[in-house]
């Protein structure tokens, strides 16, 4: 195909080892407001086009085998197969829209399926849960725009919740009020990833790593100076996603990963289920068994 039809990823998702779904622009029309995205199962490429809205997030529900893909200007996409495999005969024609009216608020950046909820994030402090078929929005007290962006949210249940976002900002939700956190950086920060109830990780810009919860947070020194952009456990270990690549932390060690592949695939979001790792970058989509690394091309891409 022509450079004219190549596509620049946006996020992935996992839904099983074969089975990924990988929003995405033309890299000829990149202000365009609109996303394909392409769902790949066992190596069959297929695409759904979003003509208003750049898909910028997305998540999976495994309670009705549903993906949810979030527009940045509040259109949001599912489709569930119900108690079917996620298959493409199973979803065709089962798409569905909504919307999120955010008004002068911003841009939407995150949604997150976290205990069979699903709850989003984004600028001017915004958040919002999916209740009996309707968002309802649940931002933290005197949120309004300008308040600060909240980049990623993660959580272990509805009464603990994390999010985290620009000048290092680091907020919980107890199932009712939100609590503004002692953060030890002003950095921003871009991921939040929950492990136990006293063991959360949230990453960002120069290297950084904070490591904690509630009001007790340390700084780990990564010796990078990159811009993490997402993180995925894999393997018992912490991933983490940069431009250049991908860094691996044991708990005690940080680790560059050679994946072997030439030219060095770059990142940008992770996710890990079902056995394996995808690394999903601007230009790359990488696969990871756990022994090897594999590029993974879409068609439009060759």
């Amino acid at each position: 195909m022509s450079n004219e039809d190549s596509l620049f990823f946006t996020c992935g998702l996992v839904i099983s080892a074969d089975t990924i779904v990988v929003p995405a622009q033309y890299n000829s029309l990149p202000d365009e407001n609109m996303s394909r995205v392409a769902f790949c199962f066992d190596g069959n490429w297929v695409y759904n086009d979003v003509d208003n809205d750049v898909i910028g997030s997305i998540c999976f529900r495994k309670s009705d085998n549903s993906v949810w893909m979030l527009g940045r200007n509040g259109n949001i996409r599912h489709v569930a197969s119900g108690s079917q495999d996620f298959t493409l005969d199973n979803i065709r024609g089962k798409f569905q829209d909504h919307r999120i009216e955010t008004g002068r608020l911003g841009e939407l950046l995150c949604i997150r399926e976290i205990d069979n909820n699903l709850y989003i994030c984004g600028q001017s402090s915004q958040v919002y849960r999916y209740s009996n078929g309707t968002w309802m929005n649940i931002s933290p007290p005197g949120a309004k725009i300008a308040s600060p962006t909240l980049e990623s949210l993660d959580g272990l249940s509805r009464c603990d919740l994390y999010a985290v976002g620009e000048k290092g900002h680091l907020f919980h939700y107890d199932g009712s009020h939100w609590t503004t956190l002692v953060s030890p950086t002003n950095r921003p920060l871009s991921c939040v990833l929950c492990k136990s109830e006293t063991e959360i990780y949230a990453c960002g810009n120069e290297g950084l790593l904070l490591v904690g919860s509630r009001d007790k947070w340390a700084v780990i020194d990564t010796e990078r100076t990159v811009n993490f952009w997402d993180m995925a456990f894999y393997g018992g270990q912490l991933y983490l996603a940069h431009v250049h690549g991908l860094v691996r932390y044991d708990g005690q060690n940080f680790v560059d990963i050679d994946m072997g592949i030439t030219p060095t695939p770059g990142a940008h979001k992770l996710h890990a289920r079902d056995g394996v790792l995808y690394s999903f970058g601007v230009d790359d989509i990488v696969k990871f068994d756990g022994k090897q690394w594999q590029s993974v091309v879409c068609p439009h891409n060759i």
